[in-house]
């Protein structure tokens, strides 16, 4: 019971220092962008989900204490405790799986720590467990979640134009404004680094749009590109947006984008003879992005001096 007394503290420092986080600066933290998203899809508040984490944990904690001490009380309400803290987990896991469709790393540690809680409570108490978490999930993937609901629109009905060579490394989509400089130098670059596949998704009406090999797509839908950068917590573009299976990933800012574009999207460079051991790698780390290195989905952005718009005809 010690070591899930331990695991119990860890559970209230983690949620707890992720509850101030979010009061302080609006964010925690997590290692990937599913966080994000999973947080943009919820009715609650992630501080308020972290808070009622904070106090499971403590109860937890006490209660292990407790039954340490001998109190058999104790005991039963913390073990039935954790068994409900597996079957809300076993809903949490099955809506990132079928309604997110991408897992959230945070959310991914909380689990293993009610699960290793749960473990140290003693092989009936695992057993259990592990009965009521394959109940729920079996019955979570067995519901139409879609069922008579209207789904979203996918990013495809917010693309304007589609850029596909023959050959290409990588598959993204570009998100811009028809009056953002920014924008217009991340264009330039990937057209210099042309061996990408790229869809071109606004978050207002061009005029016109033109890019070197791009077929134009009759009725795209700004307000799609607009809702689902709202929903990312992002007010900026230019932003690129790679999805490969549950990884996903989001680049924002010109200077990080022209990176990316710069690493993943050159023409490839004929070897002459060079040993393995001199190849050049492109593996460097994306900048950091910088303060105005952007321009606002809600209002136009200033060109810069010189600046081209030679994608607007």
């Amino acid at each position: 019971m010690l070591i899930g007394f331990f695991i119990a503290l860890i559970g209230c420092l983690l949620t707890g220092v992720q509850a101030l986080l979010i009061y302080i600066q609006g964010e925690g933290v997590c290692f990937n962008e599913g966080c994000r998203i999973v947080d943009s899809l919820t009715l609650v508040d992630p501080l308020y989900f972290n808070l009622a984490g904070f106090i499971f944990f403590l109860i937890v904690a006490t209660g292990v204490s407790q039954a340490r001490k001998g109190s058999n009380l104790w005991l039963r309400f913390t073990s039935l405790l954790l068994l409900a803290g597996l079957a809300a987990e076993a809903v949490l896991l099955a809506f990132q799986i079928l309604i997110s469709q991408v897992l959230c790393s945070y959310c991914l540690i909380i689990l293993s720590l009610i699960v290793l809680a749960n473990m140290f409570l003693g092989l009936k108490q695992m057993f259990k467990g592990l009965v009521i978490f394959s109940a729920v999930l079996i019955v979570s993937f067995s519901l139409d979640y879609h069922g008579g609901l209207v789904k979203p629109e996918p990013l495809d009905q917010g693309t304007m134009a589609r850029y596909q060579p023959e050959r290409f490394n990588k598959r993204f989509y570009l998100f811009v404004s028809s009056s953002c400089s920014h924008c217009q130098s991340v264009l330039s670059s990937l057209e210099q680094n042309p061996n990408c596949a790229v869809d071109f998704n606004p978050v207002d009406t061009y005029g016109a749009f033109s890019f070197p090999g791009a077929e134009p797509v009759a009725g795209y839908q700004p307000k799609i590109n607009l809702t689902f950068l709202k929903k990312m917590g992002i007010s900026e573009v230019p932003v690129l947006f790679e999805q490969q299976g549950t990884t996903m990933t989001l680049i924002r800012g010109e200077q990080a984008i022209k990176s990316f574009i710069d690493q993943q999207c050159r023409p490839a460079l004929p070897q002459i003879g060079l040993q393995s051991s001199e190849q050049l790698s492109s593996n460097y780390p994306l900048p950091i992005p910088v303060e105005e290195d952007g321009c606002s989905i809600e209002q136009d952005c200033e060109e810069t001096e010189g600046q081209s718009s030679q994608y607007l005809q």
